[in-house]
């Protein structure tokens, strides 16, 4: 995957603006750096290398709000050429001033561009852009949530309303992205919408054996089937940021000249500190009893083993007994095998051996005896909780972007495993790399940056230095 960083360019020109300019990552051998063509005040410049946006209303917010979205779509667009080339090797720093310059000004056909279905464009969109397997499915989340927002404006009264680029404005991106984030108010007046097309295309598994129990919601009412879970403001973000690559796409193909996104600031995406158990925590998880329910014990030792792996939860679930290599499990990141397949491999410690003892069985096609994802995360709650982890952790609520406080076995999840992994190495090392090596994260990875948590043990360590 490509990476942009960025930095402000020493020239000054005649507005007293400098430039800002790129810093791109190709590959492991390959670094560009490039001039953006976007220029800005030194004194907007923030520490963290981004437009310092003042809260004062005003044209130059306005302005620099433009400058930062413009700034944004370039990203997108150079990391999206690069993270579809075939051949990176080709990608040198002349081809990306040329990119950079087809960005600023865009070669039209001298034509009006004949106006296709808005959704088979997305259709095509998909199909011959070089996407991850996990970016053509978030891509198909957001064609099916345009097509329920066309079927929803419909259904408010504009019977002929169809999506197209013609009709795309600043204010219909304020409408979708309103839509996205509140898709339950629109499920809960048409639900023949959600029938039509469904929120989620994953098929329920029959289990005539045991009854799956109904979802209840905060006040213990049980929420109807097939109702849209609540998005979060870094999932709408996302969505929009994926839309934007879309129609910038479009618009570079010739199917429209049309792109409202030039004047429409996307949201910021914003993360939380981690949340991780300590060592002693994850200790205490395995050795609670809990053979009075099998089933429990078995997902509560799976969690620790992930616990001592550091693996995705996608990943865990397709070991198998030849993933264990010497005294070591090795696997190929699924998250990222597709532009940068690097084989992960990781000591085993006795703790682990002695859990892979216990599940043995070689007819089994998988290494442990796993459930379904969601009821994973269901039983490894309930193992916090019988276990009494139950510290009280400050998260940030995705809907309200607001501080809360909750017990650590409600938050409690499958890749909690993989951040106390991270942080509990991290806080011995320091070292983001070698952390990085054992839990397939790439070099300079803006997610790994957030694992760097600073606990009070730490704190207490640099004070010392102080004496």
């Amino acid at each position: 995957m490509a990476q942009t960083n960025y930095y402000l360019g020493k020239a000054v020109n005649s507005a007293g603006e400098s430039e800002i300019n790129l810093r791109l990552y190709v590959s492991r051998d390959i670094r560009i750096r490039a001039a953006s063509g976007i220029w800005v005040d030194r004194k907007r410049w923030g520490k963290k290398n981004d437009i310092n946006i003042p809260l004062i209303q005003g044209e130059e917010r306005e302005l620099l709000l433009e400058k930062r979205s413009k700034l944004k779509a370039l990203t997108d667009y150079l990391e999206n050429i690069i993270n579809t080339s075939e051949d990176k090797s080709t990608i040198d720093r002349p081809f990306i001033e040329k990119q950079i310059k087809k960005f600023h000004k865009p070669t039209r056909k001298s034509v009006a561009p004949t106006e296709e279905s808005f959704f088979d464009v997305m259709g095509k969109y998909l199909s011959t852009h070089k996407l991850s397997v996990a970016r053509q499915k978030n891509f198909k989340v957001i064609m099916r949530s345009l097509r329920r927002f066309e079927l929803f404006k419909k259904k408010e009264g504009h019977r002929g309303f169809k999506m197209s680029f013609a009709n795309l404005s600043v204010d219909m991106l304020h409408q979708i992205e309103d839509f996205l984030g509140n898709e339950k108010d629109a499920f809960l007046k048409y639900p023949d919408i959600y029938e039509e097309i469904p929120y989620s295309t994953k098929v329920a598994v029959k289990t005539p054996k045991r009854k799956r129990p109904p979802r209840l919601d905060e006040n213990g009412n049980e929420i109807p089937k097939g109702m849209p879970k609540p998005r979060g403001q870094n999932s709408v973000a996302d969505m929009m940021l994926r839309f934007r690559s879309f129609i910038i796409w479009a618009n570079d193909n010739g199917y429209t000249i049309n792109n409202p996104f030039k004047h429409f600031t996307i949201g910021e995406i914003v993360y939380g500190t981690p949340i991780y158990i300590t060592n002693s925590e994850r200790n205490r998880l395995l050795e609670t009893d809990l053979s009075d329910n099998k089933e429990l014990e078995t997902q509560r030792d799976i969690f620790v083993f992930q616990c001592l792996i550091g693996c995705r939860v996608s990943d865990l679930y397709k070991m198998t007994y030849r993933s264990i290599i010497g005294d070591a499990i090795e696997y190929i990141p699924r998250k990222t095998k597709e532009d940068r397949a690097i084989t992960v491999r990781v000591p085993l410690n006795d703790t682990a051996k002695r859990l892979i003892t216990k599940y043995q069985d070689y007819e089994r096609g998988s290494l442990f005896p796993f459930n379904t994802e969601q009821d994973y995360n269901r039983k490894i709650k309930e193992a916090f909780k019988r276990a009494g982890l139950g510290r009280m952790v400050t998260v940030l609520d995705q809907q309200t972007r607001e501080e809360i406080q909750k017990p650590l076995y409600e938050v409690a999840s499958s890749h909690m495993a993989r951040r106390s992994f991270i942080g509990n190495i991290y806080k011995k090392v320091k070292d983001p790399n070698l952390v990085g090596a054992l839990s397939g994260h790439k070099e300079g990875s803006k997610v790994f940056a957030r694992y760097r948590t600073i606990d009070d043990d730490m704190k207490k360590e640099l004070i010392g230095m102080l004496e």
